[in-house]
Formats: structure tokens, sequence, C-alpha cells
């Protein structure tokens, strides 16, 4: 994978109309080729972003998403053809942390001049879904997988351990997304084969012990798939037919309503929490909701807000969200089967452009 570089001018709206609900953002994308697939996306500092995906994808924007640079050097060499990048946490504009199958954990020190493998197993089957960091606190960053895979970083210097202590609190189980908190880690689990309990698990103490969160069927008919919140307490959870808040660290949960008294579209895999406040929601078939911050903690009856993404998002799934301020977004889809796109916010109302991209292949 050699490096390529994608350009978007003007961060100009590519399709007429395609703001979404009242208080929906307005997205314009940035096709990125065929076989071009990215899963996953951090914007640690305002105009700095790294996006993840499928055959060792990595970019870097340092102008906000209007262009990206491919990046794919590990231990001075092309080394990651063999892998599916699935999450990525970047605590600053230089430190990322990147999880993906076969167990890989790849982190980068100096801004993605160079990467590092810290992590690989020999079970080919073991698949890192997600991975969270923080600088305030300890554990350092927490990763989590199939098979009750969970591996945690105490210190960014440090060396990443499996955490064992998980594995007795729930039973056989997938885990697909981490939120981190000073003080709290949280882990969505879904079961494997009909075997364990659907939930989350919440660890107080970095880890060293897990206590079950259940989730009823009613709320959550398939289980949960993402989970994010914020140091107020407040967080979300989603997955298939689900669209979970809480205010109180997960302890109670309460569905959310969609503005208009839609129902939800396809299957929401994943969440993500902003620095105002809000958060994302997002999964298959293009589905994308922003459900606003709130005051004093309270989030029952709490309306999330579907964003309309232009073009055919039907074989998309967004894969990602992060955003560099209130109305400054990214958005990440990818398919096997149609080119994977970038998709940029602005506030609701920009002035709609009726210029074109042509998609670019790496070379």
């Amino acid at each position: 994978m050699k490096p390529g570089f994608f350009a978007l001018a003007g961060i100009a709206l590519i399709f007429a109309g395609c703001q979404s609900q009242t208080t929906g953002l307005t997205w314009s994308p940035l096709p990125l080729g065929s076989q071009i697939e990215p899963t996953a996306v951090s914007c640690p500092v305002s105009g700095t972003c790294y996006a993840v995906g499928q055959n060792g994808l990595i970019l870097k924007t340092i102008n906000g998403g209007v262009s990206w640079i491919t990046l794919d050097l590990v231990n001075g060499g092309p080394a990651l053809a063999n892998f599916n990048l699935t999450g990525i946490s970047c605590p600053s504009s230089q430190i990322c942390f990147m999880t993906g199958n076969q167990g890989l954990i790849l982190t980068t020190a100096d801004g993605g001049q160079t990467f590092q493998i810290q992590n690989e197993t020999v079970n080919g089957n073991l698949t890192l879904n997600a991975v969270a960091c923080q600088t305030a606190s300890t554990p350092a960053c927490v990763a989590v997988g199939n098979n009750n895979s969970v591996f945690i970083l105490s210190q960014m210097t440090g060396f990443w351990v499996q955490d064992l202590a998980v594995q007795t609190e729930i039973g056989p189980a997938n885990y697909n997304q981490v939120s981190l908190e000073p003080g709290v880690i949280l882990i969505s689990a879904m079961t494997q084969s009909g075997q364990g309990v659907d939930g989350l698990l919440e660890s107080l103490d970095g880890g060293t012990s897990f206590s079950l969160i259940s989730i009823s069927p009613t709320l959550a008919p398939q289980g949960l798939s993402g989970i994010a919140c914020q140091s107020s307490g407040q967080c979300v959870a989603d997955g298939a037919g689900a669209l979970l808040v809480s205010g109180d660290r997960g302890l109670n949960w309460y569905s959310a309503s969609v503005y208009g008294g839609a129902t939800l579209s396809g299957s929401l895999t994943g969440v993500s929490a902003t620095s105002d406040g809000s958060f994302w929601a997002y999964g298959e078939t293009g589905s994308l909701y922003q459900i606003p911050p709130v005051s004093g903690g309270s989030l029952p009856g709490q309306v999330a807000y579907p964003q309309t993404l232009p073009g055919n998002t039907v074989a998309l799934t967004v894969g990602g969200v992060s955003c560099q301020s209130t109305e400054l977004c990214l958005a990440v889809a990818y398919s096997p089967s149609v080119p994977g796109i970038v998709y940029l916010s602005s506030p609701p109302g920009t002035a709609s452009s009726s210029s074109t991209t042509t998609p670019v292949t790496l070379p």
C-alpha cells in the first residue's frame, strides 16, 4: 500500500437538499475509491484526525478532513495488508492506539511517521473490536474484542496485559465497544450462540473486578453493540433495534425517542461521545443519529435526531464518528460492495453546491 492522497475542494456539498431533520447537520461526502473501507475515526484535536479500516488502511488529515494521506509503515516497512483495523483512539495529535483482527494492537507515538505492533496473538480468530484511551486517569487504555477479550494498558509507557477477571462475570460473550472515563470502565457485551448474558460490564477499580449490568430484552431485544459515556454520568448504548439513554452511568436505561416519531433504521453498532456533551449513534444502512447534550444529568425521554447522509447509503455501514467542534464532525462509512466514504459536517442550513468529486483509488 503506497502513500495516497484525497482532496475535497471547499468542503462543498455534493448533493443538494441533503440536510437532515431540524437539528441535523449538513454532511458532505468524500468518496475514497473502490476497496477502500474506513471503519473507525478519531480526531484528538481540531484539524487533525486519523481513520483506520480494512486491509491495513490508515488515513490522516491535518486540515479537518479536506484532504487525507495514507500511512502504512510498521517497524520501518509495510506490514499491515493482512490486518483489518477495527478501532482507533488518539489521546493526542501524536499518539494513537489501533485494534484489529489477529489480536492486533498497533500504536504510533509520532503522529503516524512510524508504527509499532504492541500486541499480536497467534489466534487468528481473535478480533479486537474497539479501544478507548484517556490521559487524566488510569488505566490509560482498554481494548475489547471477541471471546471475552479485554486488554488493559495501565500507563501510556507500559505494556498491554490481558484482563482475565472479566471472563467470570458474564459467560461466553463478544465485547464490541468500551467506554473509559476516570474511575469507570463500561463494556458492551453480546452472547455467543445463545450462551452467556447480554448486557454491560462495569469496573470501578481499573479492571481488577467487574460487575454485570443486565439490560432488559424489552429495551435491547438483540443485545447491545455500542456504549459511550460522558464524565457527567450520561451514557448512550445501542444495538439492533435499540437506542438507549442513561443519566446515572448505566445503572438505569430508557429508550430514546426518534424525532418525528420515526422508527429506528438499520442495526446500530456503535456510539461516540463528543466534548460538547452530545452523542452519535451509528450503524448499518447509513444509520446515524445525534443525541444533543442535556443538563442536570437527566436523559429519560431524550430525542435522537436522524442525520441524512447524501448518496446511496443503503449498502454502507457508518463505522464511527468523531467531532472537532460542536458542528464540525467526521463520519466514516464502509462497504465491501461500494467505495468507502468520509463524511464532513457543517452547520444546518449551509448552502448547497452542485460541484462533484470523482472517487479516487489508492495506488
